[in-house]
Parts: C-alpha cells; structure tokens; sequence
C-alpha cells in the first residue's frame, strides 16, 4: 500500500461524507412562517429547498457527486489494498472524470452559497427564516468541502496514473 493510496482513499470517504451530509441537510430543509394578510388574516407559508432553483441546482450537483464518490471511494479502496489499479482503462476514467465532477460539485455549492447571500440580502428576509437560511448554507458549506477532497483527489489520482501507466512503457 502506497501513501498516495491511502491519502486518496481517505480523501475520498471524506468527499462521500461530505456530499451526503450535504444532501442530508438539503433535503430536511424547510420553513413554516406564517405571514399577517389584510384580507384573511394569518396565512401559513410553508416552502423547502424545492422552491429555489439553485437549491435544487445544488442537490443535484450533490447527489451527483455522492454517487461518484460512492463509486470512486470502492475504487480507491481496491487501489489501497492491492496495489493496483483496478484496469487501465478505469484508471483513464478515474483521471477525467475526476476534474468533470469535480466542477459540477463545486458549481453546486456556488449556486448555494450565492442564492443564501442574496436571501439574506432581502428586506427584512420577507418570508424566509434565519434557520432555513442557515440549513442552506450549511448543507453549501459540505458541498463546498465536497469539492476540495474532490478536487485534491483528482490531484492525487493523476499522480498515482502518471507514475503507474505513463513511465510503464
């Protein structure tokens, strides 16, 4: 077992945990406010992260990559324990599609992070809660560090595809 192998598989459990706390807190996010109304009194508001596009935007960027890192974390596990890389065309998929999700993930927490600042932003937050709010930013803040291990991964399997294929020949 190499370094690079066991830092990239525990880069990769910890990009999995942090995608799936991030779907995790999306998902259970919601908020119940009732807003006075001149003319039928108290009406209750409910929404969730459903009725934003960027939150949902960010779920499926999530769920993307969770599923990804599910995939890669039993990749690099094989890799860790072996030795070896499982075949040679996967290792091209692990190097490529590592830098593709990789984007997708972190665009997802952007979309997050900046639909939270701009509901911040509005006049007295006109029907969205403080703790929706922060469910929100919580759940872009684990996308985001989603999206570093994800990212740093992807470094790390280049190295290890650099070492073990390309100066094979």
């Amino acid at each position: 077992m190499g370094c690079l192998a066991i830092v990239n598989l525990l880069l990769r459990v910890l990009s999995f945990v942090c995608l799936a706390t991030s779907v995790t807190i999306l998902t259970t996010s919601s908020s119940d406010m009732s807003v006075a109304s001149v003319f039928h009194g108290d009406v209750e508001v409910k929404y969730g992260f459903s009725d934003f596009y960027a939150y949902r935007y960010m779920l499926a960027c999530s769920g993307a990559g969770f599923v990804y890192s599910l995939l890669q974390t039993a990749i690099a596990i094989i890799h860790a324990k072996t030795g070896d890389c499982v075949c040679d065309k996967l290792s091209h998929f692990d190097v490529y599609a590592d830098k593709i999700m990789s984007m997708i993930v972190g665009t997802g927490a952007a979309a997050g992070f900046g639909l939270t600042v701009d509901l911040n932003r509005l006049p007295s937050r006109a029907m969205v809660t403080v703790d929706f709010l922060n469910k929100a930013n919580a759940a872009a803040g684990f996308c985001l560090a989603g999206f570093a291990c994800n990212m740093i991964s992807s470094f790390i399997s280049f190295k290890i595809f650099k070492d073990d294929y390309l100066y094979d020949c």
